[in-house]
């Protein structure tokens, strides 16, 4: 809690926007998130930018109001050329909808208490396609009634075949729990944005004024988005090497390189597909004037409105230029991805395009190489990406050079690194240099040995430490949120390498080698993979890529509307009053983005995979035998 906590909350969390004058390192606020950048650690903790927030705004909306809110609220209006099908479509939809958001709403409710429907005597019912969810008896038989709006559904309350068998659990499923993990928290940064000002990003203690509970190591993971951002790359290193190193360690080398050419041409549909019709989708209800335009001051980012044509045409003919230059595949500006109109959340997209093109190439140049060879290599190209600040390919070389360890410390598949070495049984018959070389060998075996059994023992307390390491590293502030001036934090930053503090890009030392350590460690110690094991973490894994890209949408139009509204009602006098007009935005607002991103990953997301890998098929040739070749004589 800040100093002066009886103050009105106005006064503190929410009523100004820092300046350069307030922070000891960083530059204006408002012109830094007018600019995109691919150094998303220099400004935002997600490197995008506010949009179109003018100082005239910031004077219009300096002050807050619940009557002016319900007033702005009320003038408010959509195109016309639409409203006659919306006319006799609304009724409908709004009876399905309401309908679904009520099953929504009491379906988990019911089965965590456990109750049932009347004359329900079972957790789980059969419906008339033998389909079966536990709650009420009626709700299979409801749902196949549904018809087209089944869709609608989300994938946790659609009946199940009791038939099905059940999937068991990939050994690196805990990758997608971690994948999950970090988009909650992702989102839950670009959330505080609009909630809150720059001030609750800064380092714990910076100053006199900066001592808010959230500010504090651990804590701010929350609200932070470069440790996630981190952990993202090195997951998706990880995932795309698991298959070709595993193959290429049990010598199907050919094998391997099918898998790697697969790969590489999957992962353009794989990465853009859904951001392009989710785009489109952004870019119709921007023409909609669904987005709000001005916001109110106090906040980190107002507001957020891509540019607004006036006709439909119009709208469409500005999007075409964008998504192409998002997508691009030709293009190395990486900085591309921030500069896109219609969601500036996307930015990682095409640096992870960029990214997953290098490491298939390393892949396909060290496939044949031997597993230790291989990682030396990896090791100093990783060391090469760290010095010279390549954060973004360190990340992903990191994921391939943690699955690579994977496979060592588990003995892979019959590796082919070498044969046993074996050792004589005397050294008599040895010149004096070989047996000394032995005895080295011997010793070298000897405590090899001893470190083996102490980490057996002690494996999990080693595992817990190294991972709560690991997070203090990650919650380094970055340098723009006073990292200098921050305790517990200042000798870090003087730690870090001269390059990167001449460069003034201190934050990509401490947090990259932070997430990798702790996606090592999780790698290594089973108790802590339960936290990702879990039925939740497994769900938010499978919708992380979808909450990825609809979450910015749905934040800067439902979720800005939402919490103007919930704040008129509760007024914001005080931190109280405040906080619980948060609390009332965060349900249906959360709800909103777990459909929406529910939605799309059964659809769009399942669609792009499918795309791409029946493409590939049809594509590609089935055997390797070489064409026949015909030539004509004259």
């Amino acid at each position: 809690m800040a100093p002066n906590a009886n103050r009105p909350w106005g006064t503190q969390a929410y009523d100004h926007v820092p300046t350069e004058d307030t922070l000891e390192e960083g530059a204006n606020e408002k012109s830094r998130y007018t600019t995109a950048t691919v150094e998303p650690w220099n400004g935002s903790s997600s490197g995008s930018s506010s949009g179109s927030f003018t100082d005239a705004d910031a004077e219009a909306d300096a002050g807050f109001s619940p009557a002016r809110e319900k007033h702005r609220f009320a003038g408010s209006s959509l195109p016309t050329s639409g409203l006659a099908g919306a006319i006799f479509a609304l009724p409908i939809l709004a009876l399905r909808i309401t309908y679904l958001c009520w099953l929504v709403a009491t379906r988990p409710i019911y089965r965590f208490l456990g109750i049932h429907g009347s004359g329900s005597g079972s957790s789980s019912n059969s419906g008339s396609n033998g389909m079966t969810v536990a709650g009420s008896s009626a709700w299979p038989g409801t749902y196949e009634k549904l018809g087209a709006f089944k869709v609608l559904v989300p994938s946790f309350l659609q009946p199940v075949d009791p038939n099905a068998p059940i999937k068991k659990m990939h050994p690196t499923a805990w990758l997608d729990g971690m994948r999950g993990v970090a988009s909650f928290f992702v989102v839950c940064t670009h959330i505080s944005v609009v909630w809150f000002n720059w001030h609750i990003h800064n380092g714990y203690g910076m100053n006199e004024h900066e001592h808010w509970l959230i500010q504090l190591p651990f804590l701010r993971l929350a609200i932070s988005g470069p440790p996630h951002v981190a952990t993202f790359f090195i997951i998706s290193g990880y995932a795309l090497s698991y298959k070709p190193i595993k193959l290429s360690r049990m010598g199907r080398f050919v094998e391997a390189n099918d898998a790697i050419a697969s790969s590489a041409f999957r992962r353009w549909p794989r990465l853009f597909f859904m951001p392009m019709v989710i785009s489109f989708i952004v870019a119709v209800m921007t023409w909609l004037d669904l987005f709000a335009t001005r916001g109110w001051g106090g906040v980190a980012i107002p507001s957020r409105s891509p540019p607004r044509v006036g006709t439909l045409f119009g709208q469409i003919g500005h999007w075409i230029p964008s998504i192409i230059a998002l997508t691009d595949p030709f293009s190395h500006n990486m900085d591309r991805g921030g500069r896109d109109d219609y969601d500036k959340y996307q930015w990682t997209l095409p640096v992870e395009f960029e990214c997953s093109m290098m490491l298939f190439l390393c892949q396909l140049c060290f496939n044949r190489l031997r597993p230790r060879a291989r990682l030396v290599f990896m090791f100093g190209l990783a060391t090469f990406c760290m010095k010279y600040i390549y954060w973004q390919y360190f990340l992903f070389l990191m994921g391939m050079i943690l699955c690579e360890l994977q496979f060592e410390f588990a003995g892979g598949s019959k590796s082919l690194a070498s044969g046993n070495v074996v050792l004589p049984t005397t050294s008599s018959s040895l010149p004096p240099s070989a047996a000394s070389l032995t005895g080295l060998f011997v010793l070298a075996s000897a405590v090899a040995s001893r470190v083996r059994r102490f980490m057996a023992r002690y494996h999990l307390a080693i595992g817990i430490t190294t991972f709560i390491a690991c997070l203090y590293a990650m919650s380094t502030p970055e340098a723009v949120r006073g990292a200098v001036g921050t305790p517990g934090f200042m000798t870090m930053i003087k730690m870090v390498p001269q390059h990167h503090q001449q460069s003034k890009k201190t934050d990509y030392f401490w947090v990259p080698l932070g997430a990798s350590l702790a996606v090592f460690t999780v790698d290594r110690t089973p108790a802590l993979q339960r936290m990702f094991t879990s039925r939740i973490a497994q769900y938010m894994g499978s919708i992380s890529y979808s909450l990825y890209l609809v979450h910015g949408t749905v934040i800067f139009s439902v979720g800005h509307w939402l919490v103007r509204h919930t704040v008129s009602w509760t007024g914001a006098s005080t931190q109280l009053h405040y906080a619980f007009g948060l609390a009332l935005c965060a349900v249906p607002l959360w709800m909103t983005l777990i459909f929406c991103a529910d939605l799309a990953a059964r659809t769009l997301d399942k669609w792009s995979l499918s795309m791409g890998r029946r493409l590939y098929d049809y594509l590609a040739i089935v055997d390797d035998k070489p064409a026949a070749v015909t030539s004509r004589m004259s």
